[in-house]
């Protein structure tokens, strides 16, 4: 698909006290949807990073800038469009699919925190030894216990 994306002249001079145009920000929601990184969406509008990194920050209420917003908003509709494929294909049957909505959207199996922090165990057999030299090792860790 091809967009006009480049901010021109005008605009570029406008930034710092009118923002981004309401078809740059429309741009920004669509890519964001598509699943494009903010570099990518910063250098299709032409932006430096400066430019970009002062249009992201938020306003002095601490709400979040138009653009920010924008791609929050174009981030929704992208996530909402996994969701909805995925749910579609769980009603069809496919237990794959309800297995990634259990896990990533509702986090069934995880209520009571994250598993990051669960301890891991660590069993490693070496399958060269023979069955009297795994009990020599067994009876000897025994001991240390």
């Amino acid at each position: 698909m091809s967009r006009n994306t480049k901010l021109t002249k005008g605009h570029l001079r406008d930034l710092e006290t009118k923002g981004l145009p309401e078809d740059s920000l429309n741009v920004v929601r669509e890519m964001a949807a598509e699943g494009c990184r903010e570099p990518a969406i910063r250098r299709a509008l032409g932006l430096t990073y400066p430019q970009w990194r002062a249009l992201k920050k938020d306003t002095a209420d601490g709400d979040l800038s138009p653009l920010a917003q924008a791609l929050e908003e174009g981030r929704a509709e992208g996530a909402g469009e996994v969701i909805a494929f995925m749910r579609a294909k769980m009603l069809e049957g496919d237990t794959r699919a309800a297995e990634w909505l259990g896990d990533r959207l509702y986090k069934i199996g995880r209520e009571d925190g994250s598993q990051e922090d669960a301890p891991r165990v660590l069993i490693q057999i070496n399958a060269a030894l023979s069955p009297d030299d795994y009990g020599r090792i067994i009876d000897v860790n025994r001991d240390r216990v």
